[in-house]
């Protein structure tokens, strides 16, 4: 018979029992998220004002809340005179009906009173009209009257009836049927498992089973979706008919069923799991064409188990894992087991099995939700972008209140990785969040779940108090998913909301499980992945760092410095680096002022831009404004093209000018000029051009104390020190000297080619006593004469020559001991014989001849000593033929350039240079250098102004014989001549040619 037939037989049967002219039926299901209002009336309109329509029933109902709790009858008094409600719970309706048996299923017993519980709800009676309703409304002691056990005795011959109403309408409310199968979906499996197990009377045992066929995905690769679709139908219709009618038969997922059996203890259940797979077995599918065999899984909760108290999602949960553990042993195979008996330790076959529920709306939203995960985890490979896209979409797909995703930093804490709230409680609009406030019972949540490796839950009311999730006072729900990756919990995914915004059943907990476990795994990849990368990223540094430190050492100044004062320097030129402000550096030589210079060039804006340095003690007072300015061509006399100048040079970026105390006093107001509008006129041209650079100046003199003597513009010397940085000497900073001497020592063995050096404890000592009047740049010399002499892996204190303990050998020292140490005085004495067999008379007209008899001599010592280093040939003769034609000129530089041959600006280039060195104690040569001597004077002695260019010459003359000593071997040819390998070959090549 039809729902709507049965509900109208039964009005008619109330309207003449009781005599009632019309009716009205009222069912109040719960819980009130499934349409839990039914309303049917006998006639056109209501019988009574309060089943008018739905709202006025729910007025009803919450206006006797009261009595919701209550098993018994209520009879009530409507507003209308001749109106009569009367309430029936649905416990008592069906507690008064005895269960029928069905034929086949006498093996399994049937409580009586087994389904009361499964119905939470009342049915309401509506009559109006009538001498019996006016009498029983008259009759009431007062408005509402709770009915004995007998009720009304004509309410006896209604009951049987309204216990298969109820249970009628109960599925067609609370049951949403499968469009294919025809069966309660998921949800409703979940519901009837929960009331069940709830239901289930002392003594009695609750039973589910899970039924699978094996390789079902054959039917739809070989015939279709729609023949799969049939087939799944066709099972149903075999299931439906083989269970007693207090049992229920649902769609899990799939091709998945599930059979909750009340009452049924663990071998009644294996019994009935044998009949339904013959019966299964036996059906041939789609019109005889196919025929399945099927796995089946199953668990039984015993009393003892009910006592304690079963959770449905656990009993589902290891269900399924026997089903699977049945599918892994081959299939065609039946697995039931009790609560007790280890079946929930097997494994999952898959973990995404189980996930599809045949609800369409759920199967879209889990299938979007899944798909958006594949996609976040392939398009982002940080661990934090993938948290943030996952937990963005997870709100969206889910709703709830909260969601935060967590992770275990290092020290074994939990951090939110990545967090979404509403921005209040009512519901409003989402948004990401960087912290959410977890109350004591969710962190002791988020522990369980990764304790355990499994979704745990947590249900509080009103107060905030834990409560069951069966009780009726559920306010809230929270919910964990631990993230597992090979066998450790690597996170935690934290849900909560209310209890009707996020009630999730079993088969979201199955996904959301089976999706954080594949999140996992990509959280660990990204995780694994960033400490590879950052591995491969500090390694990269390493070497870049250490690739630049050696360029830094092959051909650069390293700024080396550990002591107070520098860092307060450094600080200083940090703060102003950024600024265009003008800096003057002062101290004495050789503290290292251009690399503080340098130094604020990098930590500048402009360390893209050119870095100039001009030298303006270097550089002769009449090529000076040229050098600065530029010039165009025919400028003056020589200028045969234009050329830009230094300041042009350094546009954009920094020009350095070193000594800026040495600038001629005509040339300060010009640059003043620049100084101030930045602004430059070429020599010889009329038009001027701006140029953006920042100046950077410095000096070694007392620039008040000059402006005091008028040999420096006040006006530039103001405007030149914006800034003021003091580069201290050395011997403010001991600190530094160590590091100083540790870094000029590989710097010159990566030069020079030697073998390991180190420093012993000895010669760091003398080093660190040393008060170093040369400041770093005798250091450094004194570094590099350590590297140059000794022998040995290590540089003892003998090895560290001072520069006050060396000094130039002249002529007239040239029978005399050098005050160097005991084993080059023993190398003297062993090399003055043979030198004065060969000394040169200073009437011989040969000068020439007698310099290649000595540089060939110099060449054949340098190669017969041991040690991977040679002497600087070259650099030495040029150096003493310049010192030794300003000597002779009475150190005046033009008369000087003229005697060797040279412009004026390369010979002070050159003569300041070989200064700077002597005065450093740097000009210290070998013993048998002192044979040099006399010839070289012999050589400018004899020279004539304006005649040939004896750097040059000499400097051919040396190339010959080295190259005949050496042949191919440029290394040693070039370390010889005291230049770069390139350089060597480009000489080589244009003397062949």
């Amino acid at each position: 018979m039809r729902t709507p037939e049965l509900l109208l037989d039964f009005l008619a049967v109330a309207r003449t029992a009781s005599g009632a002219e019309r009716a009205s039926l009222l069912f109040q299901l719960e819980p009130p998220e499934h349409d839990s209002l039914l309303l049917v009336h006998d006639a056109v309109d209501a019988a009574v004002p309060e089943f008018a329509d739905e709202a006025a029933a729910w007025a009803l109902i919450n206006h006797h809340d009261l009595i919701d709790d209550t098993d018994c009858g209520v009879a009530i008094a409507s507003s209308a005179a001749d109106g009569l409600l009367i309430r029936l719970p649905f416990r008592q309706i069906l507690a008064r009906v005895e269960g029928r048996r069905r034929p086949g299923n006498e093996r399994r017993s049937q409580p009586a009173v087994l389904t009361a519980p499964l119905l939470d709800g009342a049915l309401w009676l509506g009559l109006r009209g009538g001498v019996l309703v006016t009498e029983l409304c008259a009759g009431l002691a007062q408005p509402t009257t709770v009915l004995g056990r007998d009720g009304f005795a004509w309410l006896d011959t209604a009951f049987h009836l309204a216990a298969r109403l109820a249970w009628s309408v109960y599925q067609l409310t609370s049951s949403l049927q499968d469009p294919i199968s025809g069966l309660p979906g998921r949800m409703e499996f979940q519901t009837f498992l929960r009331r069940a197990l709830i239901a289930a009377q002392p003594g009695h045992s609750v039973g589910l089973l899970l039924i699978n066929p094996d390789d079902f995905g054959m039917i739809n690769h070989r015939y279709g979706r729609d023949f799969g679709d049939r087939a799944v139908r066709e099972i149903a219709d075999q299931l439906a008919p083989c269970v007693r009618q207090t049992d229920a038969v649902f769609r899990y997922s799939g091709a998945v069923f599930g059979v909750v059996l009340p009452g049924t203890s663990l071998e009644q259940c294996r019994l009935v799991a044998e009949k339904l797979r013959a019966v299964l077995t036996r059906y041939a599918y789609l019109d005889g064409a196919v025929r399945l065999s099927f796995s089946m899984g199953g668990l039984v909760a015993d009393p003892a188990d009910l006592q304690r108290g079963v959770d449905p999602t656990d009993m589902l949960r290891r269900a399924d894992m026997a089903l699977n553990m049945a599918k892994l042993g081959g299939g065609a195979r039946l697995l039931v087991g009790g609560m007790a008996d280890g079946t929930h330790t097997v494994g999952k076959l898959d973990p995404l099995s189980g996930i599809f529920t045949a609800d369409a709306e759920k199967d879209y939203r889990n299938m979007l939700l899944l798909w958006d995960t594949v996609a976040v985890v392939s398009s982002r490979p940080e661990a934090a972008a993938i948290a943030s896209a996952f937990v963005e979409r997870l709100a969206i797909s889910f709703r709830p209140g909260r969601v935060g995703l967590y992770s275990i930093d290092s020290a074994e804490q939990l951090t939110l990785l990545a967090g979404d709230a509403r921005s209040d409680q009512r519901g409003g609009d989402r948004g990401p969040v960087t912290s959410l406030e977890l109350a004591p019972a969710c962190q002791q949540l988020l522990a369980r779940a990764m304790a355990s490796g499994q979704v745990e839950r947590l249900f509080t009311d009103q107060r905030g108090d834990v409560v069951a999730v069966s009780e009726r006072a559920v306010a809230r729900a929270a919910y964990a998913v631990p993230l597992m990756a090979r066998d450790t919990a690597l996170g935690c995914i934290f849900l909560d909301g209310t209890h009707h915004q996020l009630s999730l059943d079993s088969s979201d907990l199955m996904f959301l499980n089976a999706l954080a476990t594949q999140l996992a795994v990509a959280l660990d990849r990204a995780t694994l992945a960033a400490q590879v990368q950052a591995e491969k990223e500090t390694e990269r540094r390493q070497l870049k760092e250490e690739l630049r430190e050696l360029r830094q050492a092959l051909q650069h100044t390293k700024f080396v410095y550990r002591s107070a004062a520098m860092h307060t320097v450094v600080d200083t030129l940090r703060r102003v680096a950024p600024s265009d402000a003008t800096v003057l550096i002062v101290g004495e030589s050789g503290t290292g002022k251009e690399v503080l210079a340098q130094t604020l060039h990098e930590l500048s804006n402009r360390r893209a831009q050119p870095f100039v340095t001009v030298d303006c003690g270097a550089i002769s007072n009449n090529l000076l404004e040229a050098e600065l300015f530029g010039h165009v061509k025919g400028a003056f006399t020589g200028a045969e093209r234009a050329s830009e100048g230094r300041i042009a040079q350094s546009d954009g970026g920094t020009l350095f000018l070193d000594e800026i105390g040495e600038l001629p006093v005509d040339l300060q107001s010009k640059l003043l000029r620049f100084v101030q509008e930045k602004e430059l006129t070429p020599v010889g041209s009329a038009q001027s051009r701006k140029v953006d650079v920042r100046i950077v100046a410095a000096t070694n003199r007392r620039l008040d104390e000059e402006v005091a003597a008028g040999r420096f513009r006040a006006d530039l010397y103001y405007r030149l020190q914006v800034i003021s940085v003091s580069a201290p000497p050395l011997r403010q900073r001991n600190d530094d000297v160590l590091p100083l001497a540790h870094y000029f020592l590989e710097k010159f063995i990566a030069q020079h080619g030697a073998g390991v050096r180190r420093l012993s404890v000895a010669a760091e000592q003398r080093l660190q006593q040393h008060d170093w009047p040369g400041n770093v740049r005798e250091l450094q010399h004194c570094m590099l004469r350590a590297v140059l002499m000794s022998d040995g892996e290590i540089i003892d204190a003998s090895d560290v020559v001072l520069a006050s303990e060396a000094r130039y050998l002249s002529a007239s020292d040239a029978t005399a001991p050098t005050p160097l140490v005991a084993r080059q005085s023993i190398a003297l004495a062993e090399l003055t014989a043979p030198i004065a067999a060969v000394r040169m008379d200073s009437n011989s007209t040969d000068e020439w001849a007698q310099l290649r008899v000595e540089l060939e001599r110099q060449v054949t010592h340098a190669l017969q000593q041991r040690g991977s280093h040679l002497v600087p040939i070259g650099r030495w003769l040029s150096e003493d033929l310049v010192l030794s034609a300003s000597d002779a000129c009475g150190e005046v530089s033009r008369r000087a350039a003229k005697l060797i041959g040279v412009p004026e600006s390369t010979l002070r280039r050159q003569l300041d240079k070989a200064r700077a060195d002597q005065a450093a104690g740097l000009a210290t040569r070998t013993p048998i250098w002192q044979t040099m001597v006399p010839v070289i004077e012999q050589i400018i002695g004899r020279a004539t102004a304006g005649g040939q260019d004896l750097l040059e010459h000499s400097r051919l003359l040396l190339l010959s014989i080295v190259c005949q000593f050496t042949r191919e071997d440029c290394a040693r040819g070039a370390a010889l001549m005291g230049v770069t390998v390139p350089t060597y070959k480009r000489w080589r090549e244009a003397q062949a040619a």
